[in-house]
């Protein structure tokens, strides 16, 4: 980052904190349905329109692409048809979707207990990672998966024995590094499974990624790792971590927001602390992945889980799962003065908030309510966060049964929604008055 950059968001952070201190604690289907949302003189009004295509297994996410074909990561579920692997919705007349095939996973990947999880461009955009469970990470050629004849390059994070259940691989800028999320490895010298994995890319003349070497592993300091952002300048690397561990050091100790007891854990039946947000310099874990890459750890609420930066790096917005909210993040004060970073925060307007997305020149954002564990609401809601310590949920969509994912296409405009046990991907079309 240049040293002007770095001046502008801590000058950003000193005067939002001061804002905050005073006012902080005052916080192919066919279906389609339209709703309005009912503003005040100050917020705007967004309208959105839904249609739903069935998927050919359990939808994790949506990718839209400049081609305007949308590639989504489904895993078989035992419903007739379903597949694992990356399905093709292509445009048809009339504006619609269709479905063009499941490019399948080998079915020697299928028997390692293979799933396929989130899915993200290189930024050369010629390939595609994902996370494919304990087998590790998986590049497409974007072209052959367009194509349907895509086999794909594996990144393996560790034996198959260990169930290191990766989730989501994110490419550096030069593209020369992807850092990929274990949410149940276990790091060298850790007791907490949990880890994210430096992986050094090998690229072909044309950019696609056809090798790689494991060069380490990061633990955070607690267990289940769920989300993971690179800033928009790829210097720091953001992760959440669900439960912390008891004697892990993190700032944000006195802010009741952040840290927490009580919360509820659904695998266990019983209770645990508060989960993390830890942030990473990205040179530093490239060179040397280890505990020394980690510049800052914070309280993060119940179970936090996915992260999105704003483009001009000015806030960070996480979901606390765990308590049905957003939190929003000063990036800068993350490391210059971690126990007062937390901008805002408000519910989300359902249960179990987990994917989130900001649109609309990043005034907006959306929010899923995945209702995941069946105890309240799921939906999606559209968010005003103009500004972080007054956000407000300004609009309700309704949903599928466990929506879980959302994406936003190149027109800023349009979401993709993926509804997990409904085998659905929901398309959002909005407008902003």
């Amino acid at each position: 980052m240049q040293p002007d950059a770095v001046i502008s968001r801590t000058v950003f952070a000193l005067l939002v904190t001061s804002f905050m201190s005073l006012s902080l604690g005052c916080s192919g289907g066919g279906t389609t349905s339209t709703s309005t949302s009912t503003p005040s003189p100050t917020t705007p009004t967004v309208t959105a329109t839904s249609v739903s295509y069935p998927t050919l297994g359990s939808p994790y996410q949506a990718l839209p692409s400049s081609s305007g074909a949308v590639f989504v990561s489904v895993t078989a579920d035992g419903s007739a048809g379903s597949e694992t692997g990356v399905q093709v919705f292509t445009p048809a007349t009339g504006g619609v979707l269709q479905s063009s095939c499941v490019n399948q996973l080998p079915t020697s990947l299928v028997a390692e207990n293979a799933s396929m999880g989130n899915l993200d461009f290189t930024p050369n955009a010629v390939d595609i990672g994902g996370g494919i469970g304990a087998p590790g990470a998986i590049f497409y050629n974007v072209a052959a998966l367009q194509s349907c004849t895509a086999t794909g390059f594996v990144a393996s994070q560790g034996p198959i024995a260990s169930n290191e259940d990766s989730l989501e691989a994110l490419v550096t800028p030069d593209e020369k590094y992807a850092f990929v999320i274990n949410q149940d490895g276990l790091a060298p010298g850790a007791t907490l499974e949990g880890n994210v994995g430096v992986v050094q890319l090998q690229l072909d003349g044309n950019g696609n990624v056809t090798g790689g070497m494991l060069l380490g592993q990061i633990a955070t300091g607690g267990a289940a790792i769920a989300g993971i952002a690179l800033s928009p300048d790829g210097t720091q690397l953001y992760l959440t971590t669900g439960v912390a561990g008891a004697k892990t050091a993190a700032a944000g100790g006195s802010n009741p927001i952040l840290a927490r007891t009580g919360c509820v854990d659904y695998d266990t039946g019983g209770t645990s602390i508060n989960g993390l947000l830890t942030v990473i310099n990205v040179a530093t874990a490239e060179n040397n992945p280890g505990p020394g890459a980690i510049v800052a750890t914070v309280d993060a609420g119940c179970n936090p889980v996915r992260i999105v930066e704003s483009a001009d790096e000015s806030v960070l917005w996480l979901t606390a799962r765990g308590d049905n909210r957003v939190l929003a993040f000063s990036p800068s004060a993350l490391e210059s003065n971690p126990n007062n970073a937390l901008l805002g925060y408000v519910g989300t307007g359902g249960t179990a908030p987990v994917g989130l997305r900001l649109f609309h020149d990043d005034e907006l954002l959306a929010v899923v309510n995945s209702n995941r564990f069946h105890t309240g609401t799921a939906n999606a809601t559209i968010l005003y966060v103009a500004n972080p310590a007054t956000a407000s949920v300004i609009q309700t969509i309704p949903t599928g049964l466990f929506p879980r994912e959302i994406t936003v296409g190149s027109d800023d405009a349009t979401l993709y929604l993926t509804n997990s046990d409904s085998d659905t991907l929901q398309l959002i079309t909005t407008t902003v008055q």
